[in-house]
């Protein structure tokens, strides 16, 4: 059986991971939600699995660790984990110790258990902890999601506390606490690339999704970065691990698929118009830096490597104002939509297309379209914007019209080459997607009610299209 590239266990959603390097492989920790009906044997908690090149998960082994995100690490001669309970409406940090020095088997350290302190951290929030250690103080340092005390709603912030023996943690004032956000801001990660210091978060206020502050090493504040938050609205909970030649964010792409908070519109019966879930697939980018210091997404070298089997190109013209370049388009009206036709899409496959904005508002592709192009699922980069933007068929009929209260249903910022040109790849897998655009910024997105079609090309105004390519999966 070949195995997914967004991976989820048959019959559950992929959480929280919690991802790390060690001796050459990545070992995936994460959270398993079940799907209803929860089959009998069903093993709740943690899962791991392991993999060297993230294509090939190992077998899903339960740690029995229950509770939420947390972390590991090997110190004072065996391994560490910690993760966090929920009980009666409050949170805690939890402690656990490998009883054999492997990564399957935890012995519960129940006196470690600890909670806000009320002084510096006001309850409930008090989860998702991240441990590193320091040698310059000689200390570990834990990382969390928490909730300052002060006199106002906005108190989210990344929660400190230090200690020298992983049992007695002393709190201390909060490591990131912009006062933006009224709740915690969740699944801490903190790394660093070359002179720069990451703090990687998500937020459920705001703007839900993943964000990024960075800072030089050796400063105490951090930067809001002009693309502060990494992916969209379908990305959460993400953290990081690598080598040291290359780092990856692993999160996760909610479904719409069990009403979970109740949300779902009752008239409408379109599951592309659901609400998102909590857990789905798992999604994986690759991190790159810029010159700047900000950081970039880019599709995995080892999953663009899959895509070797590309499928002869056809197009034919819906509108007028196509002309051929070379072995690409040119949509060449300045004030009019002009919008190609291609081949069937497989289930699986990459598509790659290069557009070179000539003055084009939008210009992009369209995925799971018909032989009018009536509907389908638009991906296309507003140059004027310095946004990706994804738009579903639902756009496209009365009711989405109405329904849809906002201006855009996903959109991500991208930054305007010198060259005019935007290299836009697509990584599709049943209702799954994710779009990368110029190595740097990345969205993902589901796709539901559209079950097949074709590919397709668009531009409201003109703009060339070069590089055009459907790649199948090799076996």
């Amino acid at each position: 059986m070949t195995e997914k590239i967004f991976y989820s266990a048959p019959g559950a959603r992929t959480g929280d991971v919690i991802p790390k390097y060690i001796d050459g492989k990545y070992q995936l920790f994460y959270l398993k939600g079940w799907k209803e009906p929860v089959p009998d044997g069903a093993v709740r908690g943690w899962h791991r699995m392991e993999s060297e090149d993230l294509i090939h998960m190992g077998k899903e082994v339960p740690i029995h660790v229950q509770g939420g995100t947390g972390d590991l690490i090997f110190a004072e001669g065996k391994w560490h984990l910690f993760a966090c309970i929920f009980p009666d409406g409050k949170q805690y940090i939890t402690h656990y110790v490998s009883r054999d020095g492997s990564l399957d088997h935890w012995e519960y350290q129940e006196e470690d258990t600890f909670g806000p302190d009320g002084v510096i951290y006001q309850g409930p929030d008090w989860r998702d902890p991240r441990i590193e250690y320091d040698p310059e103080t000689e200390e570990y340092r834990m990382i969390l999601a928490a909730r300052a005390q002060d006199g106002h709603s906005q108190t989210g912030c990344v929660g400190l506390c230090v200690s020298r023996d992983l049992k007695h943690w002393e709190y201390r004032e909060p490591l990131y606490y912009p006062r933006c956000f009224n709740g915690a801001c969740e699944c801490p990660d903190i790394f660093r690339i070359g002179g720069w210091e990451y703090l990687v978060f998500s937020s459920y206020t705001n703007l839900f999704g993943t964000y990024y502050v960075k800072r030089r090493t050796g400063e105490s504040h951090f930067q809001i970065p002009r693309n502060h938050r990494l992916d969209a609205r379908g990305f959460y909970a993400a953290k990081t691990a690598g080598s040291e030649t290359e780092r990856y964010l692993f999160g996760w792409c909610p479904t719409k698929e069990e009403n979970i908070f109740g949300f779902w519109p009752d008239g409408l019966k379109a599951q592309d118009y659901r609400t998102w879930d909590w857990g789905g697939e798992m999604v994986i980018h690759q991190l790159v830096q810029h010159p700047d210091g900000d950081l970039g997404l880019s599709l995995p070298r080892t999953r663009r490597e899959l895509f070797a089997m590309p499928e002869e190109n056809t197009f034919r013209k819906i509108t007028d104002g196509w002309e051929r370049k070379g072995e690409g388009w040119l949509s060449s009206a300045e004030d009019t939509q002009q919008m190609m036709l291609m081949q069937p899409l497989p289930e699986t496959g990459l598509i790659t297309a290069q557009i070179r904005m000539e003055g084009a508002m939008q210009a992009g592709v369209v995925l799971k379209t018909g032989p009018e192009m009536k509907e389908g699922y638009y991906l296309y980069v507003e140059p004027n914007r310095g946004r990706l933007v994804y738009r579903s068929w639902l756009r496209m009929s009365e009711d989405g019209g109405k329904t849809f209260p906002y201006d855009v249903e996903l959109e991500a910022p991208v930054r305007t080459p010198e060259d005019g040109r935007y290299l836009l790849e697509i990584l599709m897998e049943g209702s799954m997607g994710t779009a990368y655009v110029n190595g740097e910024a990345a969205l993902s997105f589901r796709m539901y009610d559209l079950k097949e079609g074709n590919l397709g090309l668009f531009s409201l105004g003109r703009a060339a299209f070069e590089r055009i390519s459907l790649q199948k999966r090799r076996n």
